[in-house]
């Protein structure tokens, strides 16, 4: 596995933790999602330039859906999840 795509997948895991602690009410952590959110999708798209996987398609298209996903609806923690799939879908691809 790439470097490259063990720090984006690090990064989106780490940014889903701090998602879902600011859902749960466990903290003010708006700023840190979103400059995770920056990190976490310039990572990705570095992973796909550098590795190919296709299957990170799936998690940039989500990405890029997520300034459309308000935070407390259902697409935002279901974008969340379809975008791992994809990272998930190229670590065993």
């Amino acid at each position: 596995m790439s470097p490259w795509f063990s720090l984006g997948l690090a990064l989106y895991l780490a940014n889903l933790l701090v998602g879902l602690l600011a859902q749960l009410g466990l903290g003010r952590l708006g700023v840190w999602h979103h400059l995770l959110y920056l990190a976490v999708f310039a990572s990705a798209a570095l992973a796909l330039l550098l590795t190919r996987e296709p299957w990170l398609l799936l998690t940039l298209a989500c990405l890029s859906a997520f300034p459309r996903a308000r935070p407390h609806t259902w697409l935002h923690p279901t974008l969340a999840v379809v975008g791992l799939v994809g990272y998930l879908l190229a670590a065993w691809g």
